[in-house]
């Protein structure tokens, strides 16, 4: 027995037009038998992976019979030494070959080469036994004759007198007979039998076809164009077309004009009205091999998505877009390891079906009564491949289901098309093996849609962030950013902390200078004291030579006491300095160290590890610095720098100079009492001049200090642009990953956007109330402003400067305990953000209904999202209206999943039936509706294509077993079966 796994419809290889060997017409094939033939033509079908083929003949399904033979018995097919024709692999693949009869016509009108107009009959092979009744004993050529054999016989020997047989005179029957298409039409009209069984194709080529496409332009320019009635009327009976022209594949689909200027939804719309108010309906268009001779077998084909059946053929007609593909390769390509291809439950104890349940790679829906267990499934998949299940609490914090409650020993096993497998209960530290599925819960996307009710809903500003950061490239760029505006929040407080400390360094110098005494005074003072020295001089006896050689010692001795004063200060400044510097280097040793660190390539981290070595050797500079510093102490208490240095050489110059003045100033002081009268008087004078170089330095210290206050103004609030600069250019190379919605619709605008009700917040709390200063400040301080009202930069950098200055020239009324340091940081503080404004088709996000900002953030969810992971959606139509759904999220739905495996749990016919889901997951709970069911299990599962239909069998006790899929949806899903007639008449078949 061959078990079938049902994954519903994929694509699949058809051959929808191929000869075989006694073909009527134009029988070139080489093989010495029927058998020898068929053997070469189920190998070439095996080879090529074709599973479906429309064994053609012209005016008869005896081909077909003898095809059906053939297959009957190939598992007893041997070569003449007994040896099996075909592997087990082969002949499994051949018997599940969906064979279906093609009758090829000749009608007129004949085409602008005088060829006949050939079109096609493709049989639902059920129906094989009532074609005789009902299509070949009533079509009729031009003469009356019928189509049947004894019809074609009999026009046969008509044509040729001299036919002695009766198999030559059918063969001259077939050669000649051209069916009357005013037959073809009334069985059509008058059979719905026939009608609901075949699928007519008519060929498109110059030499055999109608030929439209090459004249439609001229018709519909001038509706009395060549094209006549006859011929129009060939394609308003056609389902499909045979042909491969590009222009032929457009036009039939109505986008003849897609791809050029101006092109948009309302011209789409009117092509497909065009096309099918002159063609009866939109077309699939199709390809064959049409072989004659085996060199050509199966060397064209069409990939059709559908079961291997005649109702998947019959798709065509209602998905002619979707459904076919002329192509090499296979359509829709996913990633093995990003598509889940089949599930199971594990429950030992029969609450749920171990059957396997097989995913479609594209649209899969759950449909089924309350609490069928439909929600459960998609959980648990979402359970199973989640690494954060977070999304899958309550808002109490609770698992949403307890599947252990229900089974003490269940699980769930998950396999991927690669292979792999993984249970919901598995080893702890064992990854997901597809972590970055997206699950949308039900009523998640209604709590984003409306934040204010649903106070626990994730931000959809974050989401739309995270969304766009999914992509590496721009998570990179967004990693980079926040480090940077990180690195600016830092330079921002260490700016403040040193505008502060160089306000209170110059207030301290300030007060330091009003302790000295008045500048006037001292130079008063020096000045008579002077003068009292050169007296006193004088009446020790001194000459005037020796007064002018004495005073130039004395000058000496100031200047060489001042340079040791000098000394000391530089040395405690370099100390000092060299500590602060030995930090910057280790700080940014540390920088360089993880930016090397975050390098991917070897070659980039090589070039960048050299070229930023002088960082290291900078540190060790400054410590070699550092240490020619240190001084050591000898036992006599004497302290003397232990290494080589500039200080340790200018303390020596020092120290000389000083004991040569002591040398050279003895001859000069000789008269101890007016020597002693001097010393003082001079040392007056030295300590006077210091005073005024004290306060000539004070003064000048405060002059400089105040510069760099300003200077840390300014470029506090150079940082602080620069920081909102940031938000701007993250934006902008973010935007990019936005573009691609705009073709549905969406546009994503990003903004730098200020937070005004958080700075009203942080300063309201540091103010006064009493005297509310913050009611002064409306342009940045005003409780009505939303953190997405409008702002300009330049307005708000205004205001936050006005208030810095009132705040520290304290017209600002802070609350008592809050100093001005605190406050000016809070003002400061980073209030901007990326803020993502979201308009759909010119509405704005935030004015829409609750339905369609739902549908719009499932939009924006699955069109951001980078990952190409499967995306489950439990029933997404709950706050949507009927028109959203019909005409947006069922369109959004039908595209996206050419993308992404998706699995949606549903009771919305229209995203069952419209959205064409290529697998329907059919739940039941045993006792949850009217209809009881013989399953042991209770929750079952069963699962198929759309396509897939039979009647409800009353004998079958299993409920799920007992009918088709698309019989289940029309009984379970409300308004099932009015949305399979809305989609059979979309696009104008009926």
């Amino acid at each position: 027995m061959i078990t079938k796994i049902n994954k519903g419809s994929e694509w699949r290889k058809w051959n929808f037009h191929v000869h075989t060997k006694g073909t009527n017409k134009n029988d070139q094939f080489t093989s010495s038998s029927t058998e020898d033939f068929f053997y070469i033509f189920f190998k070439a079908a095996f080879d090529n992976k074709v599973e479906a083929i429309g064994i053609t003949d012209y005016f008869s399904i005896d081909r077909y019979l003898e095809a059906l033979d053939y297959v009957s018995d190939i598992y007893n097919k041997e070569n003449a030494t007994g040896d099996k024709l075909f592997t087990n692999e082969e002949v499994v693949f051949i018997k599940r070959i969906f064979l279906f009869p093609n009758v090829e016509l000749r009608m007129l009108p004949a085409t602008d080469r005088g060829r006949l107009i050939n079109i096609h009959c493709l049989f639902n092979p059920e129906y094989v036994p009532h074609l005789e009744n009902d299509f070949f004993g009533h079509i009729e050529n031009q003469d009356g004759k019928k189509m049947n054999r004894h019809g074609l016989t009999d026009y046969g020997r008509e044509l040729g007198s001299s036919l002695t047989t009766d198999e030559q005179r059918y063969k001259k029957g077939i050669d000649s007979f051209v069916i009357d298409l005013k037959t073809l039409k009334s069985v059509l009209n008058k059979n719905k039998n026939f009608r609901d069984n075949c699928i007519l194709v008519v060929s498109n080529s110059n030499n055999d076809g109608a030929s439209a496409v090459q004249k439609h332009y001229d018709l519909f320019e001038n509706e009395e164009g060549s094209l006549d009635g006859l011929r129009s009327s060939i394609y308003k009976i056609s389902h499909a077309i045979f042909s491969t022209n590009i222009k032929d594949i457009n036009y039939f689909l109505g986008k003849r004009l897609e791809g050029t200027d101006g092109y948009n939804e309302e011209i789409y719309k009117q092509e497909v009205n065009d096309v099918i108010r002159d063609r009866g309906s939109l077309k699939s268009c199709l390809v064959g091999c049409d072989s004659h001779k085996e060199s050509t077998l199966f060397n064209k084909f069409t990939w059709l998505k559908g079961d291997l059946t005649f109702e998947g053929l019959r798709q065509i007609c209602f998905e002619p877009e979707q459904r076919v593909k002329i192509q090499t390769d296979k359509p829709d390509f996913k990633e093995d390891k990003v598509v889940i291809d089949r599930v199971k439950f594990h429950s030992p104890n029969n609450v749920f079906t171990p059957e396997v349940i097989h995913l479609n790679q594209n649209l899969n829906v759950i449909i089924g009564g309350k609490s069928s267990g439909k929600s459960i499934l998609l959980y648990s998949i979402a359970k199973t491949l989640l690494p954060d299940n977070s999304i899958l609490l309550n808002e109490n914090g609770e698992e949403k289901y307890d599947l252990t409650s229900l089974d003490s020993d269940f699980n769930f096993e998950i396999t991927s098309r690669a292979g792999i497998s993984q249970k919901m209960f598995r080893e702890a530290g064992e990854n997901s093996i597809i972590p970055d599925i997206k699950y949308i819960p039900q009523n998640y996307l209604v709590k984003l849609a409306e934040p204010e009710v649903n106070k626990k809903g994730r931000p959809l500003n974050k989401l739309v962030r995270d969304l766009i950061n999914e992509d590496d490239d721009s998570k990179t760029k967004y990693d980079n950013f926040i480090r940077n505006v990180k690195q600016y929040d830092k330079g921002r407080e260490e700016l403040i902390d040193k505008y502060f400390e160089l306000i209170d360094d110059t207030e301290s110098l300030e007060n330091e200078l009003k302790t000295k005494s008045n500048k006037e005074v001292l130079e008063t003072n020096i000045a008579s004291n002077t003068k009292k020295v050169e007296e006193l001089n004088k009446a020790a006896g001194l000459s005037t030579e020796q007064l002018e050689e004495y005073k130039k010692i004395q000058e000496r001795q100031l200047i060489s006491d001042q340079k040791f004063t000098d000394f000391k200060s530089d040395f405690e400044s370099i100390k000092i300095s060299l500590k602060e510097l030995d930090k910057v280097a280790e700080d940014l040793i540390s920088g360089k160290n993880t930016l090397l660190n975050t390098l991917k390539l070897n070659s980039i981290k090589s070039y960048y590890e050299d070229k930023l070595s002088a960082i290291d050797s900078l540190k060790d500079n400054i410590s070699a610095l550092r240490k020619e510093l240190k001084i050591a102490t000898n036992e006599e208490g004497e302290k003397s720098f232990i290494e080589e240095n500039p200080f340790k050489t200018e303390q020596n110059i020092i120290e000389s100079e000083a004991s040569a003045i002591d040398l050279a100033i003895k001859p000069f002081q000789q008269n101890e009492e007016i020597q002693k009268q001097i010393t003082v008087l001079n040392q007056s004078i030295a300590n006077d001049k210091k005073l005024l170089s004290e306060i000539d330095s004070l003064g000048k210290q405060i002059t400089d200090k105040k510069a760099l206050v300003q200077s840390t103004h300014e470029d506090i609030f150079k940082i602080y642009e620069e920081s909102h600069n940031e938000y701007v250019n993250i934006i902008a190379e973010l935007k990019d990953r936005t573009l691609d919605l705009e073709k549905d619709g969406l546009k994503i605008e990003g903004i730098s956007q200020f937070n005004f009700p958080k700075l009203y917040k942080n300063i309201y709390e540091i103010s006064d109330g009493r005297t509310a200063s913050y009611n002064n400040y409306p342009q940045i301080l005003d409780n009505k402003k939303k953190s997405t009202t409008e702002c300009e930069f330049l307005s708000v950098k205004e205001g936050v400067l006005t208030v810095f200055n009132h705040i520290m020239d304290g017209s600002y009324a802070l609350l008592p305990k809050i100093n001005k340091k605190h406050a000016i940081k809070t003002l400061l503080d980073d209030y901007y953000f990326d803020y993502w404004k979201i308009t759909y088709k010119n509405d704005k996000l935030g004015e829409m209904s609750t339905g369609k900002a739902s549908f719009v953030i499932l939009m924006l969810i699955i069109g951001l999202s980078k990952s190409k992971s499967p995306i489950l959606i439990d029933q997404p139509e709950d706050n949507l209206d009927n028109r959203s759904i019909t005409k947006d999220l069922v369109y959004y739905l039908k595209n996206k999943k050419l993308e992404r495996q998706i699995i949606v749990v549903t009771h919305n016919a229209n995203i069952v039936v419209n959205s064409d889901a290529e697998n329907v997951i059919v739940a039941n709970q045993k006792g949850q509706n009217n209809s009881e069911s013989s399953s042991e299990f209770q929750f079952d599962y069963i699962n198929g294509a759309i396509e897939n239909t039979s009647p409800i069998d009353e004998s079958e006790t299993d409920l799920l077993k007992s009918m088709g899929i698309r019989e289940h949806v029309a009984e379970i899903v409300e308004g099932g079966k009015e949305a399979f007639i809305l989609r059979e008449r979309k696009y104008g078949f009926h």
